[in-house]
């Protein structure tokens, strides 16, 4: 069945690679700001790029009408929207312009442009395929371009989706061609085991920036040095008391973020795959898109300021994520924080849902001057047991005169100011309504 679904994706990859490769001239490639949406990006990019067709990049939170103005402005004859498009018809319809959407988000009403999505052939968008991954899809069909089968594997794990139905497709690719190894291991980055430890927020413990809880537990392990240093005996031991702190919490799903597969790219500038994520999440979350695009295209001249980037915003992240667990509210249904002028709002919710409450849905509401930001992540236990926060964010979204949309698993919204509280409990109602039977 799988096999069938990629086939019948490859064949509508197919037509988007010619339609590209015979009509597109000049091109404009918009996409979404986080780790998938410049993987994305930067896969059809370097396609173009090879195909000898010209090209611009741009970067954005979401797919609005702000956005129509900046397409209108360039002599770009053909418009790619990468990692959105599918649930903006009626945006989408006002472009003039040859349209192709590459995306994974669940699809609303009709398009009558060139749409390559997942869900369309029966694949889940949530987990089996990133937009970076359907923009694999294309670009292979343009070009001798397998090498970018790294970059389609870094928007997946930017997503944390899991590598089975075309993702596996893509990995059994990028291990072929040579552009991937894959190994077992600690899921943590090589370096000092106690700076290493004191930095992670994927995955995020409760020792994280705490200096006298983590010297307690690697005291009772007896463990230092860096991490490619320990033998198997101490990984092993490291990875029990890692696992078992995340157990306490209930976080069973998020075990295997403590070991389990690792990415190693060997024509990526960043070879760790983890690494690369993070950095690439970063330059999208603090405006800097384009060099997490520059690092994607094995440009090595912003490294080392992308690298200090990212440990800046991952400090920033911690402090914000202890000023969550301290704000912390909850209703019926759900949980959620109210937090004013953060950036990473997405990412907040995603580690408090992971790592320190699964048990329910979880909303990160983040005030600005101008609107309201909201993410809401959930776990695929919930979404088994029928969570649907893409239904959820739109229906809430829209009651108080807001827009929103994404996927079952994790989704977003942006409101007016002074609507928070409304917002909250319509979503806590809705949330009732899907999973009143088991919370």
């Amino acid at each position: 069945m799988i096999t069938l679904m990629i086939n019948d994706l490859i064949e509508i990859a197919e037509k988007a690679a010619q339609l590209i490769v015979d009509r597109a001239t000049n091109v404009q490639v918009i996409s979404h700001n986080d780790a998938d949406g410049i993987s994305s990006a930067a896969i059809i990019c370097t396609a173009l790029f090879r195909c000898h067709i010209p090209f611009q990049a741009s970067f954005v939170n979401c797919l609005e009408e702000s956005v129509l103005r900046k397409i209108s402005s360039t002599d770009a004859d053909t418009v790619i929207l990468c990692d959105m498009g599918s649930g903006q018809p009626e945006i989408v319809k006002q472009i003039e312009k040859l349209v192709i959407i590459l995306d994974h988000h669940k699809p609303v009403g009709e398009h009558k442009c060139m749409h390559v999505n997942p869900h369309d052939v029966g694949l889940d968008g949530s987990f089996e395929l990133s937009a970076s991954g359907v923009a694999y899809f294309v670009a292979r069909l343009m070009g001798p371009n397998t090498d970018l089968s790294s970059l389609a594997i870094l928007g997946a794990l930017g997503d944390k989706q899991s590598m089975s139905g075309a993702n596996q497709f893509i990995v059994d690719e990028a291990i072929s061609c040579g552009a991937v190894e894959v190994s077992c291991g600690l899921m943590l980055e090589d370096g000092d085991l106690h700076t290493v430890l004191a930095n992670t927020i994927e995955p995020y413990f409760e020792f994280t920036d705490d200096e006298a809880k983590l010297d307690e537990f690697l005291s009772k392990l007896s463990l230092s040095g860096d991490v490619s240093s320990l033998d198997a005996d101490s990984v092993r031991r490291l990875a029990s008391a890692l696992t078992l702190t995340l157990l306490k919490r209930g976080c069973v799903e998020a075990v295997d973020a403590v070991i389990g597969e690792k990415y190693h790219f060997k024509n990526e500038i960043i070879r760790d795959a983890n690494k690369f994520v993070s950095i690439v999440n970063t330059c999208g979350k603090i405006e800097q898109s384009s060099i997490g695009l520059s690092l994607c295209f094995r440009d090595k001249t912003e490294l080392q300021h992308a690298t200090r980037l990212d440990m800046e915003n991952r400090q920033s992240l911690i402090n914000t994520l202890k000023i969550a667990e301290q704000s912390m509210c909850e209703k019926k249904y759900i949980r959620y924080v109210k937090l004013s002028n953060i950036s990473g709002t997405g990412i907040v919710a995603g580690i408090t849902t992971r790592y320190l409450f699964p048990d329910k849905p979880f909303i990160a509401v983040n005030s600005t001057p101008d609107t309201v930001k909201v993410s809401g992540r959930g776990t695929r236990k919930l979404v088994s047991q029928g969570l649907d926060l893409a239904a959820v964010m739109k229906s809430a979204a829209e009651t108080v005169g807001g827009t929103g949309g994404g996927h079952n698993i994790a989704s977003g919204a942006l409101i007016p100011n002074g609507r928070e509280e409304e917002f909250i409990t319509v979503v806590d109602q809705l949330v009732g309504k899907q999973l009143g039977s088991v919370l």
